[in-house]
């Protein structure tokens, strides 16, 4: 039996019939199998009904992405195979859930296809019906040799709290697995080949907004207040499903509104504080941000972009709300958006973006997108035990009562690196004034031309200091390339999957954790002296990154490839763009 070093595996159903438990749990067992893993879902706003589909893309060497051609597809209506059409080719195996199949209906297949009732399989077990996706991962599990302990262990930890749905689980799995055994020995299926086992399982499965509730977490934060938009609701599950782990209080607001005058209020309050949306929700969220500028206020928000404008497709991804994020909020305010890629970026940089918030006591604004919020990534375990700079903060007299000393408190005094003493309330010799207004050293409302100049001088003076802690660019790949590939976000994890290829010997990368401030200096040092075509890949319609790119620096001649259609980029795509040229019509090249 051949040993498989990768597999791209995929299962497609309706809405509702566990299509997006049964891709998280196979996720699971390859990577308890030691290999690293990308599970991407697809699914329409619809609570029951439509196309859904989760997609799982293991291998030895990395998986930092989706693939596009699969080895084996699992569908449960039969009508779903037009979908996937172009994921097949003659090497993939598809099994249709249905007592029978009549390949005469569909010409252009030329993949093998086998029909097997899965739901049958379920019910012969007395399960639930619905238990035909566990036979799903019993059948997967045979045809790719897979350990059946370690994919039971896995079921069974996903029903830990229903014994009786856990034992009906596993006779299912079983029986799927025996079942699809029998179809091997009998010739009536091909043997695909035995995934590899390393037997060392050193990493987790998560997704990037767990990463970031791991990444805040680890940094102190105390309070999250959210109201629920995909794709930002992720975190807010994650954090509420920790407050018995963590002293953090998770509120479900009334709204956006709300949601961040909350974490205002708890971090005026002295706690370290976070609030998130998508793009409709910070909309709503822009004039308390500006009060957050102006006030000095220390918060982070996540905006978590789907595919716009208005309600666009909202359960689909996009950068598209760079632009908006850049500006959001009236007036002149200092703030940091990060980008993060991977789940592990986003875990450091969540981290990162609670300390800089406090230390620098200004927004800052994490964007992310659908495509990593919602998909899992495999990652190195990180240091459990974590310690913050808060403690430090409290004992220089940046906040709290110690070092205040006596007499009158200058809240928003001036210094040189434009950071002044924060307290917090109850402190009797360091009372305050915030409001929304601007304001003298007391925090005092003025319109003084002279202390207004002072106010807006002492916010801009933290830039120098704060930049020195910024993420710098990443660049990757040829030290000589003939095309420079540049993106921000996740785009990085599709353009780290091209680089595997032979065919990336002689392009490079530089990806983007921190967009603003723009890192300007790094950014042209990384491109000085190199004689190469510059791409710059982002998910939006309008090249945003580009634009901002020309404004932040000397560049001129950028080239665009873009993509808009509420869907990620694929390796594939642009492989095959670097060998000839072209791209599908998926694609703008502009």
């Amino acid at each position: 039996m051949s040993e498989l070093e990768q597999l791209n595996w995929k299962i497609s159903a309706k809405a509702g019939e566990g299509v997006m438990s049964s891709a998280k749990l196979f996720a699971k067992a390859c990577k308890r199998q030691g290999l690293a893993v990308f599970n991407y879902y697809e699914y329409p706003s619809l609570i029951k009904g439509g196309l859904q589909s989760g997609q799982v893309y293991t291998a030895l060497r990395g998986a930092t992405c989706q693939q596009r051609k699969l080895d084996l597809l699992i569908v449960f209506h039969e009508k779903f195979i037009n979908e996937h059409l172009a994921e097949l080719d003659e090497q993939s195996l598809v099994i249709v859930n249905a007592n029978n199949f009549d390949s005469s209906k569909y010409p252009d297949l030329k993949s093998q296809v086998l029909a097997i009732n899965l739901t049958k399989i379920a019910r012969d077990q007395g399960a639930n019906p619905l238990a035909a996706n566990i036979a799903a991962l019993g059948l997967s599990a045979r045809i790719f040799a897979m350990d059946l302990q370690v994919m039971g262990r896995v079921v069974v930890e996903e029903f830990a709290k229903n014994k009786e749905a856990a034992s009906k689980n596993l006779l299912v799995l079983k029986a799927a697995f025996e079942f699809t055994d029998d179809l091997i020995k009998q010739g009536k299926l091909v043997d695909r080949g035995n995934l590899v086992n390393t037997g060392v399982d050193e990493q987790l499965l998560v997704t990037g907004s767990e990463a970031i509730g791991l990444g805040v977490l680890a940094a102190g934060l105390q309070f999250y207040s959210a109201y629920p938009m995909t794709p930002a609701t992720g975190l807010l599950h994650f954090l509420a499903a920790e407050q018995d782990n963590y002293p953090i209080v998770v509120k479900h607001a009334e709204d956006e509104i709300a949601a961040i005058n909350h974490a205002l209020g708890a971090s005026f309050a002295g706690v370290r504080a976070m609030t998130g949306s998508s793009g409709g929700g910070f909309a709503l969220m822009v004039e308390s941000l500006s009060f957050a500028g102006v006030a000095e206020i220390p918060l982070v928000v996540l905006e978590a972009v789907r595919q716009g404008p208005a309600t666009g497709l909202p359960t689909w991804t996009s950068q598209g709300d760079l632009n908006f994020v850049l500006g959001a909020g009236h007036g002149d305010f200092l703030r940091v958006i990060l980008t993060p890629g991977s789940v592990e970026e986003h875990f450091v940089l969540a981290k990162l973006a609670v300390e800089l918030a406090e230390k620098y006591q200004l927004p800052v604004l994490i964007m992310s997108d659908k495509y990593i919020l919602e998909s899992h990534q495999t990652m190195p375990k990180m240091i459990l035990s974590q310690q913050n700079q808060r403690f430090a903060m409290l004992n220089d007299g940046r906040l709290g009562e110690s070092g205040l000393g006596e007499g009158e408190f200058l809240r928003y005094k001036l210094s040189a690196d434009g950071v002044s003493p924060r307290s917090i309330p109850g402190q009797g010799n360091a009372l305050q004034l915030t409001n929304s207004y601007e304001h003298d050293q007391y925090g005092f409302a003025t319109e003084d031309a002279v202390e207004t100049k002072q106010a807006v001088d002492k916010r801009a003076a933290k830039l120098s200091a704060l930049q020195q802690e910024l993420p710098k660019p990443l660049y990757l790949g040829s030290k000589n390339p003939k095309q420079i590939f540049i993106s921000f976000g996740s785009t990085i994890n599709v353009l780290q999957e091209v680089l595997l290829d032979p065919l990336a010997s002689q392009i490079a990368l530089i990806h983007l954790p921190c967009v603003y401030p723009f890192p300007t200096q790094e950014f042209e040092v990384l491109l000085a002296g190199k004689n190469a075509e510059l791409f710059v890949v982002e998910g939006d319609a309008t090249g945003q990154l580009a634009g901002l790119i020309k404004r932040e620096t000397k560049l001129r001649d950028l080239r665009m490839i873009l993509r808009y259609d509420g869907r990620p980029f694929y390796s594939e795509d642009l492989l095959e763009f670097l060998q000839n040229g072209q791209l599908n019509k998926q694609y703008t090249l502009l």
